[in-house]
């Protein structure tokens, strides 16, 4: 007996789709503009904030570092 389907997430929906890889980037070159949130103080509240990589451009250095296993137990 052969049998064929589409994987769905369990609602009868299909699996979602992974997103794009992330554009690749050479030693040397300028990194793509990206927009991250923070939260920050406001007038003693808390508020969410976004930066972008854009908004440091001629004023300041930037250093982008990861630690992809800083969390992980091993």
């Amino acid at each position: 007996m052969l049998a064929s389907g589409q994987t769905t997430g369990g609602g009868g929906q299909p699996a979602p789709q992974p997103p794009p890889p992330p554009p690749a980037v050479k030693v040397g070159e300028p990194a793509p503009d990206f927009t991250l949130s923070y939260l920050a103080m406001e007038e003693g509240k808390i508020a969410r904030k976004n930066v972008t990589l854009s908004s440091f451009k001629g004023k300041q250095n930037v250093v982008l570092a990861f630690f992809p296993a800083a969390f992980s137990p091993g």
